[in-house]
């Protein structure tokens, strides 16, 4: 692989361009799939101001009472989706659905832990544990690489 960087003042925006075979291998996809979660946002909101927020800047996304939270490192954000939309969204990306209310970030992630009833405990870089409902371990597993 080689790897090609063009700075210039004339550039107003980032272009990425990926000059390939005909086969995108699972390394290659992991990377497309990176950049296109770089590049999404998502509104969400806070004391009544409306925010801007990165997806690689969010650890784990909760619907709580029909309401769908994004849980950063140190804030909480309310945004407008649902979570089926957002999971819909976010396919093929670093996040993956692991409870009936949770999708996580596995990016965000420190460690795992198997837990005696079939569930596994995930530890998030913020210190947080979600726990991973044994419904969807088994795609969690994949994912992550286990």
């Amino acid at each position: 692989m080689r790897l090609t960087i063009e700075q210039s003042s004339d550039n107003n925006e980032i272009e990425i361009n990926i000059k390939c075979g005909q086969i995108i291998d699972e390394k290659l996809q992991k990377l497309i799939d990176q950049i296109r979660l770089y590049s999404f946002s998502i509104i969400g909101k806070k004391n009544k101001e409306i925010y801007q927020i990165s997806l690689k800047d969010v650890f784990y996304i909760e619907s709580v009472e029909e309401k769908t939270f994004l849980y950063l490192e140190k804030d909480i954000y309310e945004a407008s989706l649902k979570l089926y939309e957002l999971e819909q969204q976010l396919a093929n990306t670093s996040y993956i659905r692991v409870s009936k209310s949770i999708i996580l970030n596995i990016e965000k992630l420190q460690s795992v832990k198997p837990l005696i009833n079939g569930k596994l405990e995930a530890n998030l870089q913020n210190g947080e544990k979600i726990l991973i409902n044994r419904h969807y371990v088994p795609e969690f597993k994949k994912k992550f690489g286990i």
